[in-house]
């Protein structure tokens, strides 16, 4: 028996040890991978956005060298500007900007500026000295470089380009006639729009919830999902210094040193494990891309089924290995016994316990069909795939409407409908715009009513708000209860079906576009019962098979249709409480029955234990009327055990009354029974919850 048992514990052994390396093995060679690809792209795109900022910068030095030569006559200063401003589809606007009276003796200031502020990007001309004064100190892209030479600036609203801009400003200089030295005459400037950079950014693959940053050389954002820290001019090493974030300011030292580099932290707004990526650029910027782990494709399922692999050959060898301890050439004292028999307890609770854990990170429902879409990158491919479709069968393209919704109030009604009430936004082309695709609804809504409450025309669209009221029918999977994650879909459909119409989340209209900080969901909104986990925008295709009576081919197309799904995990905590709280008593009136003298009568074994199964039947009924369930749900395995304890219990009363001999029961007064009854039901307990959550 001690041969088996070693073997056995050996091989249990091994087995641990093989799976954690294979596990460990994989889970290095994703993080390897994934690593590799993210600094490439933050490479990328640092280069991207330098041949941006490369070629105004060049264009601007010539025109400048070209001024401080005196190639230019000053009455083709307006004509040289223009030139320079349309021969460059990355540079916004700019200037030709003269010192005090150096442009006219009898005028002060002069500044010429061109700006693609017209309609569809055309120039428009302003004289910037006719709305304000460039030489007080605010104004950077003038004062500094006539005192330092060639520089950037600091990000800055432009008054006259309406828009946040950096500006690279390049000196030209005039000689003195008696000494021939030079001095700085003006500057030439070159804006870039922030527009640019924020769409190089947006467009980096980063997962769902990460995002990229671009701070100056002083360390001043110009670029930051949230715009505020922009036009608040939030400085990096400020707001780390703020939040004590000392990863962060080590992160700083390397970006001030010009160094790049990766390092784990977590992230101090979402709390979330991530890698951040920071990149040098040649003109003292740095770039910073965040990557939350969450959002690494694993194969949710095949690392579930590793690490309950792992575990339970753990607990095997751990219990094998405390059985061969007892078996020694040892006194096998009762003290040992009770012992062994709380220590093999808390393992098992434990085990228990890391399962439980697991079931709630590695859920399944992230494998969920469906792309995920909060960011430009992802959504633009799948508009490019649609289209070239389209174009493959000769066919129109789709009209993509995009479409945003706010959430004010949820509630979930008796685990069956989903009552949800907000507004909702769409925006439709100007010139496309027809009365009849106006609208929207949810699918598998019960109830549904909406209220027009406002439109407006922004830029080339009509923008038409809403609010609503709805009641969804809900399929919510309680087979895990009390551990489910679930998601709350909220299918958003066009009205129109005659036309291909697309609806497609309105990105810009989220100032913080990471799922974990629930964009789209009112700060306030509680939801009881439960944790509201993430928000997402997901693009999913249905087929239905009917036409709704028009003559058109079943397989014609499959357009994606636009979900808005909010995942959202049980407080397990409350529940436990609330339903294990009436196990746990019986299980321990039941335990303490062991103790009673073997003299007892059965009449008052039957009146306890049946006291004991009302209890729990009463407990039992109360779940299922509360979860409305037609399946049987992990926790109620756990009253089937209770169940079945009664039962025995009850057998062992008679068996003591018919005095038929039993070691398990007699042994030094039941002493086997009492030891072995936590053990045995964590047992049972674990196999059902390992079995249940593989």
């Amino acid at each position: 028996m001690k041969v088996l048992l070693r073997i056995i514990a050996i091989v249990s052994f091994i087995a641990t040890i093989f799976l954690s390396y294979e596990y460990i093995y994989f889970q290095k060679k994703i993080y390897k991978n994934e690593k590799i690809r993210l600094e490439k792209l933050s490479k990328n795109a640092v280069l991207e956005i330098e041949s941006i900022l490369q070629e105004p910068m060049n264009i601007a030095n010539k025109l400048a060298n070209k001024i401080s030569r005196g190639e230019i006559p000053k009455v083709k200063i307006r004509q040289a500007l223009y030139k320079m401003i349309k021969s460059n589809e990355n540079i916004y606007g700019g200037t030709i900007t003269f010192a005090p009276f150096s442009y006219d003796k009898n005028q002060r200031l002069y500044s010429a500026y061109y700006s693609k502020s017209g309609q569809n990007g055309a120039l428009e001309y302003l004289q910037l000295s006719d709305i304000y004064d460039y030489t007080t100190p605010k104004y950077d892209w003038y004062v500094k470089p006539m005192k330092k030479g060639n520089q950037w600036s600091e990000p800055y609203w432009d008054d006259a380009g309406k828009t946040f801009m950096v500006t690279y400003s390049a000196v030209f200089y005039k000689k003195e006639s008696k000494t021939g030295k030079e001095y700085p005459n003006g500057v030439v400037t070159v804006d870039i729009s922030m527009v640019q950079m924020k769409n190089i950014i947006e467009s980096l693959d980063l997962g769902n919830g990460g995002f990229g940053t671009l701070t100056t050389k002083k360390g001043n954002y110009i670029y930051h999902p949230n715009y505020d820290y922009v036009r608040l001019h939030k400085n990096i090493k400020e707001i780390a210094n703020k939040n004590n974030d000392k990863i962060m300011l080590e992160v700083i030292k390397n970006i001030n040193k010009n160094e790049n580099g990766v390092v784990d932290y977590i992230n101090q707004a979402t709390q979330q494990n991530a890698w951040l990526f920071y990149e040098p650029m040649t003109m003292g910027w740095s770039l910073q891309t965040t990557f939350f782990l969450d959002d690494l494709s694993f194969n949710i399922t095949f690392l579930r089924h590793k690490l309950i692999q792992i575990i339970t050959s753990t607990i095997l060898f751990l219990l094998l290995f405390l059985t061969l301890f007892l078996l020694r050439d040892r006194p096998f004292t009762q003290s040992r016994a009770w012992k062994s028999s709380l220590i093999i307890s808390l393992t098992l609770l434990l085990g228990i316990g890391l399962i439980w854990n697991l079931a709630l990170f590695f859920d399944s429902s992230k494998e969920e069909q469906g792309t995920r879409v909060w960011n430009h990158t992802t959504l633009n491919q799948i508009m490019n795939n649609i289209n070239q479709k389209h174009t493959e069968k000769f066919r129109e393209h789709p009209l993509y409407i995009p479409t945003g919704i706010y959430i004010e109030s949820i509630d979930i009604i008796d685990h069956k409908v989903l009552s949800i009430v907000g507004r909702l936004w769409q925006k439709y082309p100007k010139k496309t715009i027809d009365n009849k695709i106006i609208g929207f609804h949810f699918a598998d809504a019960k109830e549904f009513s909406n209220t027009k409450l406002d439109s407006c025309i922004i830029g080339d669209y009509k923008v038409i708000n809403w609010s609503f009221k709805a009641n969804l029918n809900l399929n919510l999977n309680l087979s895990k209860y009390p551990l489910e994650v679930n998601k709350l879909k909220i299918k958003i459909e066009p009205n129109q079906i005659q036309q291909s119409v697309v609806l497609i989340p309105d990105l810009e209209s989220y100032k913080l576009r990471i799922a974990t900080q629930l964009p789209g969901i009112s700060k306030n909104l509680l939801l009881k019962g439960w944790k509201l986990t993430e928000t997402v925008f997901t693009l999913n295709k249905v087929e239905k098979m009917v036409n709704f009576g028009i003559n058109r081919n079943f397989y014609e197309e499959i357009l994606p249709s636009l979900n808005f799904e909010i995942s959202i995990k049980r407080m397990f905590i409350n529940a436990f409480i609330s339903n294990l709280t009436p196990l746990i008593i019986s299980l321990l009136i039941l335990f303490t029955m062991l103790f009673l003298p073997l003299s007892i009568s059965i009449d008052r074994i039957l009146g306890i234990s049946v006291s004991v199964f009302f209890v729990v039947v009463f407990a039992h009924l109360s779940i299922r009327k509360n979860l409305n369930i037609n399946e049987i749900f992990y926790l109620e395995y756990f009253f089937f055990i209770v169940y079945l304890i009664i039962i025995l219990i009850i057998i062992n009363g008679f068996r003591n009354l018919l005095h038929v001999d039993s070691d398990l029961f007699e042994y030094k007064n039941a002493l086997l029974s009492k030891i072995l009854f936590w053990p045995i039901i964590l047992i049972i307990f674990y196999i059902v919850t390992a079995l249940a959550f593989y």
